[in-house]
């Protein structure tokens, strides 16, 4: 895998991303995969910066409280009625009953307080905090629709410092299945599944997210330090997993 002489490796991009960023203060680097990004994990020892940070300024509207009836029962097979749009190279899920219901040419929000909310939100956040879609989708997304934290701070502070560019569509990996690993009103842990291109050793890689409800819709949850890699496992196989995705 060839690097431009100069240019810096990033360390904190999702694991879709293109190769070629160095972050800086690398103490260890990780080729996740072939035409993917290369992920360097970059510790701190202190412990402020890999807290979740402090909590939203604004308190959670009356529709962000737990609601006696709302639905628990996570969906066992793929959901209906979803169909599949690109945001730039990337494809992201659009429902008619779980969301989102306003969409942007950079944000989409307004997903039902149900567990197949959570899944559309998951895939749809995830997608548009990509660096390969450039500043002016991911900014906004992570500003507007991540939790406020110190880990959200540091993300974005990683991102800002990586100049973008064009993205190989080939190079990106998408969406191919989910398992949900806990929900309940308040909160909801999906391991969101993306198919790695056909070149990497590995075949697919696996984002435990974790989406919380505040302000009368789902938000992301920012990765512990701000990292990617610190919530992402390889495999190659979909043992436990649904099979999801565009087609």
């Amino acid at each position: 895998m060839s690097r431009t002489p100069g240019t810096q490796d990033f360390a904190e991009r999702p694991p879709w991303t293109r190769p070629g960023f160095v972050a800086a203060a690398v103490l260890v680097a990780l080729i996740l995969l072939a035409g993917l990004l290369i992920v360097v994990l970059a510790p701190d020892d202190d412990p402020a910066d890999i807290t979740d940070g402090p909590s939203p300024t604004s308190q959670p509207s009356a529709s962000s409280m737990p609601v006696e009836g709302l639905p628990t029962v996570v969906p066992t097979t793929p959901p209906t009625g979803v169909r599949w749009e690109l945001v730039g190279p990337m494809a992201v899920p659009v429902s008619d009953t779980a969301g989102p219901t306003q969409t942007t040419d950079t944000t989409a929000s307004g997903f039902t307080h149900t567990p197949e909310g959570a899944l559309i939100a998951a895939a749809q956040i995830m997608v548009r905090s990509s660096h390969a879609l450039g500043r002016q989708r991911w900014e906004p997304t992570i500003e507007q629709q991540f939790v406020p934290s110190g880990d959200r701070d540091r993300l974005l502070t990683e991102l800002r410092a990586v100049a973008s560019e064009p993205a190989d569509p080939g190079s990106l990996s998408q969406i191919a299945g989910f398992s949900y690993q806990s929900y309940t009103p308040d909160t909801a842990v999906i391991g969101l599944v993306l198919r790695a291109p056909a070149a990497s050793a590995s075949r697919y890689h696996v984002l435990s997210l974790t989406l919380l409800w505040r302000g009368g819709d789902w938000r992301m949850q920012a990765p512990p330090g701000g990292s990617w890699l610190s919530v992402n496992r390889m495999t190659d196989n979909l043992s436990g997993v649904i099979e999801w995705g565009p087609r």
